[in-house]
């Protein structure tokens, strides 16, 4: 059995990404939640940008949450040692990373290929020579710089394309967002959606989380399963 429907057989749930961490207090408080993933970004020109604000030792000792941290054209070297430091389950690429780079990480780490898009893409060109040498897709909405947008593009192109990986969905998901996800799922979309990825929408600043607002929502998710 493949990884894919391994991870599709064995999970009765979304996932969810909780993205853009600063503050280990509430990494630990999305540990309580059981939000699955923490996602931790290396990229200096982000506002969220985490060196400097977590303790390298207090995030590697912490494995209650697997801890996926975000690169943009990174130096492989530089992500082989921040993957060490740091105890990182999984590394984002979130730049222009090639099918190549993605190949040399994956004995180290799970990669998860992030791809920006406007909704008019044709994905099957996109995404050709990625699928053998990543484990995850993760898509979000386009934009002129790298990093988040707040805002969503237009799904249904993921529901045009057979994407046979499984993957997460990332831009603009907020707190009204349930009934919307809900839909998107029932819509033939489940078979391949492994998380959500959330980030702006749940903040009181950049990095800064709001954690009550988090909760409500993924009680709301749960409530849609």
């Amino acid at each position: 059995m493949d990884e894919r429907n391994k991870i599709m057989n064995n999970q009765n749930k979304i996932s969810i990404k909780v993205c853009g961490m600063t503050q280990m207090n509430q990494v630990q408080h999305l540990a309580e939640l059981d939000v699955d993933y923490a996602g931790f970004i290396f990229y200096e020109k982000s506002p969220r940008y985490v060196i400097g604000k977590i303790q390298v030792e207090d995030l590697k000792q912490f494995t209650q949450i697997k801890k996926v941290g975000v690169f943009v054209n990174e130096d492989y070297d530089i992500i082989l040692k921040t993957i060490d430091e740091y105890g990182l389950n999984a590394v984002q690429l979130h730049g222009d990373e090639t099918p190549g780079v993605c190949s040399r990480l994956s004995p180290h780490v799970k990669v998860i290929k992030a791809f920006r898009l406007s909704g008019e893409e044709n994905l099957d060109e996109l995404l050709s020579g990625y699928s053998k040498v990543v484990d995850y897709f993760l898509f979000d909405t386009k934009a002129k710089e790298y990093g988040g947008t707040g805002k969503k593009f237009n799904w249904e192109v993921l529901q045009r394309t057979a994407i046979g990986k499984p993957y997460f969905l990332s831009g603009g998901i907020g707190r009204g967002d349930v009934e919307t996800i809900s839909d998107f799922i029932g819509d033939n979309a489940r078979d391949d959606l492994y998380a959500l990825d959330l980030n702006s929408k749940f903040e009181d600043a950049p990095g800064l989380k709001n954690i009550p607002l988090l909760k409500t929502f993924l009680d709301k998710m749960k409530k849609t399963k």
